[in-house]
């Protein structure tokens, strides 16, 4: 009995941590409400959009920065823009940015002398911010607040 219950909780261990780590795509409800909670404006953008793989695009605005929101029609098109988004902010060969990937997960940051650069993809989902340099600290903390 006491073999089992053992055996029971390294399982029960390892599948917590391993769902840790993950992160989960939200919605654009899920980033409607939490944006609003934090204080930002939310607009919903998607009725702009020409690209007919593009779902939703909102925006959080806080009179500071602002953070986008896109929802992709796969998760292969999201890595598409992924890469599109990176490769603009790689271009500025004089500040080196930093990358994180797993298979539904990518994430690319870059700092220069006035900009924080942020661009993160979960799923089907991206979230792009580029901010003076200032809000670093805040734009960070709002993303967490979404999981991301």
């Amino acid at each position: 009995m006491k073999v089992l219950s053992k055996v029971l909780l390294v399982l029960a261990t390892l599948f917590t941590l391993t769902a840790c780590g993950k992160k989960e795509e939200i919605t654009v409800n899920d980033f409607n409400q939490i944006m609003r909670e934090e204080g930002f404006y939310v607009t919903d953008i998607s009725d702009e959009m020409e690209d007919t793989n593009i779902s939703n695009v909102y925006t959080a605005n806080n009179k500071e920065f602002q953070i986008e929101f896109y929802v992709f029609k796969s998760n292969d098109i999201a890595k598409q823009a992924y890469e599109s988004n990176k490769d603009m902010f790689v271009q500025n060969k004089d500040y080196e940015g930093k990358e994180k990937s797993d298979d539904d997960y990518n994430e690319y940051t870059q700092e220069t002398e006035d900009y924080y650069n942020v661009l993160k993809r979960v799923g089907k989902t991206l979230l792009y911010a580029s901010v003076n340099v200032d809000y670093k600290g805040d734009v960070k903390s709002a993303i967490n607040k979404l999981g991301y």
